[in-house]
């Protein structure tokens, strides 16, 4: 068996077919880190831990897809108030990939890497008749940058031997996010709970039989919903700090168990 670089593929591009092996490092589900309630200020600022740990390895959920999750991922936000209860944020995530859970240890290895997310996203909190109840809506869209390895062996006639690639590379996938979370302040303690759906990065395990070229290796993924709820105290007139529990519901591609997440917002401006 030869292994060539990745400098070769072109060459194979488009013309051969072949079988296909793949694993990719994906972000791990969770939820935004916000009550749900109008932001108080012009501004906010909230760093945090959308996963701080899970309370049980996550397992292979869907056995044709081949992913690793961070255990611990960063989420942090910049809030803007639109209105007076609208919000606009830019996100940025991380998850770090030396905390990465492998559910199954056949996986090809992926090596070292963080999952990156950039986004942006716009919420609006209802209000209600009850003086502290608000209702929070929250769309989200999201661009990944994912390390994932392929294996690509080459099976037609115009190969020589048995010709395989190992390719490591970073994917950048979509994903969307819905969210609706009630939530109920009184003094300085605010509960909430709610639903969050976001896609769930993927990449197929293995592919036979298939043209060989460098398409995307990883996909945006299935939707995955997850029920989440928590408290944020005030701690300062500025200050505030937040935890939550949150449990993925779909078993596609991973299972999970409860997940914790904990961040701290400081408030800007006026």
């Amino acid at each position: 068996m030869s292994i060539r670089l990745l400098a070769v593929l072109p060459v194979l591009a488009g013309c051969l077919t072949g079988n296909v092996q793949r694993s990719a490092r994906v972000p791990h589900p969770g939820v935004p880190l916000s009550s749900g309630q109008p932001l108080a200020t012009s501004a906010e600022l909230s760093g945090g831990l959308s996963n701080a740990f899970d309370a049980m390895a996550p397992r292979v959920g869907n056995a044709s897809q081949a992913v690793e999750v961070p255990g611990t991922e960063m989420r942090d936000e910049l809030r803007l108030r639109l209105g007076q209860r609208g919000t606009l944020a830019l996100i940025y995530e991380n998850g770090f990939g030396a905390t990465s859970h492998k559910p199954d240890p056949t996986q090809a290895p992926i090596g070292d890497g963080d999952v990156r997310g950039y986004g942006v996203s716009i919420a609006y909190a209802l209000p209600t008749s009850t003086p502290g109840l608000s209702v929070g809506l929250t769309f989200e869209h999201m661009v990944w940058s994912l390390p994932y390895v392929e294996y690509q062996t080459c099976t037609s006639e115009d190969c020589t031997g048995t010709d395989t690639i190992i390719a490591h590379g970073r994917a950048n996938p979509m994903t969307f996010g819905l969210g609706i979370a009630p939530s109920y302040r009184v003094g300085a303690i605010t509960v909430f709970g709610g639903l969050f759906g976001r896609n769930h990065p993927t990449a197929i395990r293995k592919e036979m039989g298939v043209r060989l070229d460098d398409g995307d290796s990883v996909s945006s993924g299935p939707f995955n919903l997850l029920f989440h709820a928590g408290i944020e105290l005030e701690l300062a007139d500025r200050l505030s700090a937040l935890v939550l529990i949150h449990q993925d519901v779909i078993a596609d591609p991973l299972r999970y168990g409860p997940g914790i997440g904990i961040a701290l917002t400081g408030r800007i401006g006026r």
